[in-house]
C-alpha cells in the first residue's frame, strides 16, 4: 500500500473525544456503583460450586450445573478465573462486571465514531451508559455472560469495520464474535450486523462484496454451531424456555422500542404514573453523559457561504472521505449508519424473540447498542442541535431512571407484561434473604462438621437461597461435603449421611432460626408436608420425629391418619389400638352431649368430650368434623384442628363439605394453588355449590388473583420494600 494511502486511513482520535468518552465511562460507574457491595444469587451459587476444587479442564468437561445453554466462557471459564483470583469475592466479580460494561461503552463509542463522526460515537456511549438494561447483568454476578457477550461482540465489530481489511483483521474479528458466542448466543447474528456495518463510515461496497468478506465470521458461526450441537447432545438436553412463535416473533421488536424508551409501568397504572426519585447517583450520572454530548456539538452552525465559495469549494473537494476520517461537520452522509443502526437493532432483539414469554430488558443490550447508533447517526446529521442531542439522552436517563425505579416485575409469563421478568427490584428483594440468611448461618452454626445437611424450611422461592443440594452451603462454608435441602425434600437417606439441621424462614423478620432441638419439629414439619399434598415425604418426617425422640403418642396418631390417607387402613387401624384408640364408627352421644355445652357456651367442656369422642369412635368422621371446626375457631388450636379435618378428609374423601373446609384451611396458609385444587374438588363432588356457594366461588376467585400474574401478587411486591 503507498504511504499517502497509509497515511489516509490512519485514525487520530481528538482529546475532546476522548474527554468526552472518559465522561460517559464515569457516567457508567455512577449509575452501577452501587451494584458493587451486592452478594452472590441464585445461579451464582451453582457455578462457583462447580468450580471450587476442580481444574479448568475439569470444570469444562463436567456438566453445566443449570443444564440449559452452552455458555463456557460467560459460566465457567469466567467463575473459574476470578473465584480463584479473587478468593470468591462478590466484590471482584461486580467490578469485573462493571469493567465489562465500561468497556462496552468506550468500545460502542469508538465504533460509531468511525461510522459517523465523533459527536455520534459519544450520544451512542452517554445512552448505553445511563440505560437501565444494564442494571440486572451488573447487579447479578451471572450476568457477566450478557456483559462479556456485548464486548466480545462490539470488539469483533470494530475490529471488522476498521479501516482496510485484510484477512487476519477479518480472522481475528471471527475469534472474538465466537467467544462473544461462548458468553451468550444473543449475538448469533452478528455476521448481519457486521454486513450492514461494512462501509457505513465510507466506501460501500455492493452487498454480494460484502457477503464474501464476512465469511470468516460464517465460519465462525458454524464453529460454534458445531460444538454447541455436540455439548448439548453430550449432555441430552436443549435450551430451557426455549420456543418460536408468530407472537414471539411480533413481540421481540416492540419489546425493544419499549426498552429503548423505558417504558415499563407498574400494574394498573399509566406509565411514570407513580414518579420514583432516581438518586443522586443517577441523576449526576445523566448530568455528565448529557454534559458529554453537549461538550461535543459544534457551537453554532457554520455560517452559509456565497453561491461562488459554493461553487469553489465543491471543484476542490475529495471525491470521497479517507477511511477512518471522523465525521464532524453537519454535511456528513450519516444515512449509511442509520441504516445500518436499524438493522443491527432488528437484528440484535430477533433472538428474543425466542424467550419472549419471559422477556427481561437486559435481553436486549446487543440491539440496544444498534439503537444507539441511530440516535448518534441522526444526531450527527444535525450536529447544530447538540443541544438537543443532549437533552435526548438526558431524558433516556430519566426515562431508565424511572424504570430502574420499579418495585414490582412479571411473576407470571407473557411477552405483553407491563414489567420485565428480572429487574432490579427482583434481585435485591431476593438479594436481601440471602444476604442476612448468610449471616444467620454463620453467627448459629460457626463451623459444621463435616457430611452435616441443612433442611430449610419457610423461605420464600424467589430468593433462591437453597438450590439443587446445597451449593451455598457449601459455598458459605467452603466445604464440600454439606448438603442442603428444602425440608420437604427430606429422605430416611438425607438424615442417615450424618448430623443434619434444621433452619426455619421467619417471615416477619426476615431470618433463618436454628429449630434443630426445638421440640417437635419435625412432627410440625410432617403437618406442613400434610397441607402440601406430599404424603411421602411426611411419612418420612414423621419416622424420624419418632428416631428424634419427639411425642410418641402425636407422631403416631399423625402417622395412623397419613397410612390411612394413603389407603393403607390396616396398618392405620393396628396404630389405632397400639396407642389406645378404639375403633368405633357412632360417636353420636358424645356429639350432642357437645352440642349441649356449646348452646351453654361451655367451649372448655364440648371440646373435652369431643377429644374423648374421637379417640372412642376413631372412624366417625362427624366426630372429627365437629372438633374440627371447633378447634379451628382458636389461634392456639388450629394445628391440632388441620389435624382433625385431614381426619375427617381422610375418612370420607367422596364428600364435598371435607373438601370445603380443608381448601379453607389451604387458603389460610397460604397455599393458593392446593386450595384451588381443593376447591375444584369440592366443585366436581357438588356441581351445584359451583354456582350457589358464593363464598367458594368468590374464595376462588381470590385465589387465582393471588397466583403468580395476579394483581394482587404484584401489589404484595412493594411490600417486600418494608422489610
Amino acid at each position: 500500500m503507498p504511504e499517502d494511502a497509509r497515511s489516509n486511513t490512519r485514525v487520530v482520535v481528538r482529546p475532546g473525544f476522548a474527554l468526552a468518552v472518559g465522561a460517559t465511562a464515569a457516567a457508567a460507574l455512577l449509575t452501577h456503583a452501587r451494584s458493587l457491595g451486592a452478594p452472590f444469587f441464585a445461579d451464582d451459587w451453582l457455578f462457583l460450586d462447580q468450580a471450587r476444587f476442580r481444574s479448568l479442564p475439569q470444570v469444562l468437561s463436567s456438566p453445566d450445573p443449570l443444564g440449559n445453554y452452552f455458555r463456557p466462557l460467560g459460566r465457567q471459564v469466567w467463575f473459574w478465573l476470578l473465584a480463584r483470583a479473587s478468593g470468591e469475592s462478590p466484590v471482584a466479580f461486580h467490578a469485573a462486571n462493571l469493567l465489562c460494561l465500561i468497556a462496552s461503552v468506550i468500545l460502542l463509542a469508538v465504533l460509531v465514531r468511525k461510522l459517523a463522526g465523533e459527536l455520534a460515537g459519544v450520544v451512542a456511549a452517554s445512552f448505553l451508559a445511563v440505560h437501565y438494561a444494564a442494571d440486572v447483568p451488573v447487579l447479578w454476578v451471572s450476568g457477566s455472560q450478557e456483559l462479556l457477550s456485548l464486548a466480545l461482540a462490539l470488539a469483533a465489530l470494530l475490529i471488522y469495520v476498521r479501516g482496510p481489511r485484510s484477512a487476519a483483521q477479518a480472522w481475528t474479528a471471527a475469534l472474538a464474535y465466537f467467544l462473544s458466542l461462548l458468553a451468550k448466543e444473543v449475538v448469533v447474528l452478528l455476521p448481519v450486523v457486521a454486513m450492514a456495518l461494512d462501509g457505513a463510515g465510507g466506501e460501500r461496497p455492493p452487498w454480494r462484496a460484502r457477503v464474501r468478506r464476512a465469511w470468516p465470521l460464517g465460519t465462525a458461526f458454524l464453529a460454534w454451531v458445531a460444538l454447541a450441537g455436540f455439548a448439548m447432545a453430550r449432555r441430552g438436553t436443549g435450551a430451557a424456555g426455549v420456543s418460536l412463535s408468530p407472537e414471539g416473533a411480533i413481540a421481540a421488536p416492540l419489546l425493544l422500542a419499549r426498552v429503548a424508551l423505558g417504558l415499563e409501568w407498574e400494574t394498573g397504572a399509566w406509565v411514570w404514573a407513580h414518579p420514583t426519585d432516581p438518586g443522586f447517583a443517577s441523576l449526576l450520572a445523566v448530568l455528565v453523559a448529557s454534559l458529554a454530548v453537549l461538550a461535543m456539538a459544534p457551537a453554532a452552525a457554520p455560517r452559509p457561504a456565497s453561491a461562488p465559495a459554493r461553487g469553489k469549494a465543491r471543484a476542490r473537494a475529495p471525491v470521497s472521505m479517507p477511511a477512518g476520517a471522523p465525521r464532524t461537520s453537519p454535511t456528513s452522509d450519516t444515512a449509511p449508519a442509520l441504516r445500518a443502526g436499524v438493522v443491527w437493532a432488528v437484528a440484535g432483539a430477533l433472538p428474543v424473540a425466542v424467550v419472549a414469554p419471559n422477556w427481561s430488558a437486559y435481553y436486549f443490550l446487543f440491539a440496544l447498542a444498534g439503537v444507539a447508533l441511530i440516535l448518534g447517526a441522526l444526531a450527527a446529521s444535525r450536529p447544530r442541535l447538540g443541544a438537543l442531542a443532549a437533552f435526548v439522552v438526558a431524558v433516556a436517563g430519566i426515562a431508565s431512571s424511572q424504570a430502574r425505579g420499579l418495585d414490582e416485575f412479571a411473576t407470571a409469563p407473557s411477552p405483553w407484561s407491563g414489567q420485565s421478568h428480572v429487574n432490579r427490584f427482583y434481585l435485591e428483594r431476593g438479594m436481601r434473604v440471602i444476604a442476612r440468611g448468610v449471616e444467620d448461618l454463620r453467627s448459629q452454626i460457626p463451623r459444621p462438621a463435616k457430611r452435616t445437611t441443612f433442611f430449610f424450611a419457610g423461605l420464600p422461592p424467589f430468593a433462591s437461597f437453597q438450590v439443587a443440594d446445597g451449593p451455598l452451603v457449601r459455598g458459605v462454608y467452603r466445604d464440600s461435603t454439606l448438603r442442603g435441602y428444602y425440608l420437604s425434600q427430606l429422605s430416611h437417606a438425607r438424615l442417615e449421611r450424618g448430623p443434619w439441621v434444621v433452619f426455619f424462614f421467619d417471615n416477619e423478620s426476615g431470618h433463618l432460626e436454628d429449630k434443630t432441638a426445638t421440640p417437635g419439629v419435625l412432627l410440625s414439619s410432617a403437618m406442613g408436608q400434610v397441607l402440601n399434598g406430599r404424603l411421602d415425604v411426611a411419612e418420612a418426617a414423621l419416622e424420624a420425629a419418632s428416631a428424634h425422640g419427639e411425642n410418641d403418642f402425636g407422631v403416631r396418631y399423625v402417622a395412623a391418619w397419613v397410612a390411612w390417607a394413603q389407603g393403607d387402613s390396616a396398618r392405620a387401624k393396628h396404630v389405632f389400638e397400639e396407642i389406645g384408640d378404639a375403633i368405633g364408627r357412632d360417636a353420636g352421644p358424645a356429639l350432642a352431649r357437645a352440642r349441649v355445652q356449646l348452646a351453654g357456651r361451655d367451649t372448655a367442656g364440648a371440646t373435652l368430650t369431643l377429644r374423648r369422642a374421637v379417640h372412642e369412635s376413631m372412624l366417625d368422621p362427624s366426630a372429627h368434623a365437629t372438633i374440627a371446626d371447633l378447634l379451628l375457631a382458636r389461634p392456639e388450636s388450629v394445628p391440632e384442628g388441620e389435624l382433625e379435618a385431614f381426619a375427617t378428609r381422610a375418612l370420607t374423601p367422596a364428600s364435598p363439605a371435607p373438601w370445603r373446609r380443608w381448601a379453607i384451611i389451604l387458603a389460610k396458609e397460604n397455599r393458593q394453588r392446593e386450595s384451588i385444587d381443593a376447591l375444584d374438588r369440592y366443585f366436581q363432588l357438588a356441581p351445584p355449590a359451583a354456582s350457589q356457594d358464593t363464598f367458594a366461588v368468590r374464595l376462588r376467585a381470590l385465589l387465582v388473583r393471588m397466583l403468580p400474574g395476579g394483581d394482587i401478587v404484584q401489589r404484595d411486591l412493594r411490600k417486600e420494600i418494608e422489610r
